[in-house]
């Protein structure tokens, strides 16, 4: 994905989401790298689109999520929104929809 895409997202008006998850690798249970990825409502198709951050964008991204409302934080990652970003997923989204997005994680 291009960076300049990811910064206009991030410093958009655009009700978006920040998602923040560890990764395993394999062979350690005890190392894990975390990885960052922005949540978008494509209203058009009527789901949510997931765009990776690269490793290269993270420090940008940690400086802007101080304008994120933090919604949840637990052991394996959390999670910040701007622009009431569930409740205008839940409205242009269905609930089968949103059911799937959220098992296939």
């Amino acid at each position: 994905m291009d960076s300049n895409f990811i910064k206009e997202i991030i410093n958009s008006q655009e009700p978006i989401a920040i998602m923040k998850y560890f990764e395993y690798p394999i062979f350690s249970n005890d190392y894990a790298n975390a990885r960052y990825t922005i949540l978008r409502i494509d209203k058009k198709h009527n789901t949510i689109i997931e765009t990776d951050i690269p490793f290269n964008l993270v420090p940008f991204v940690i400086t802007k999520i101080g304008y994120f409302e933090e919604v949840l934080r637990l052991n394996e990652g959390a999670v910040w929104e701007r622009g009431s970003f569930r409740k205008k997923a839940k409205k242009v989204i269905s609930r089968p929809a949103l059911r799937y997005f959220i098992n296939q994680q």
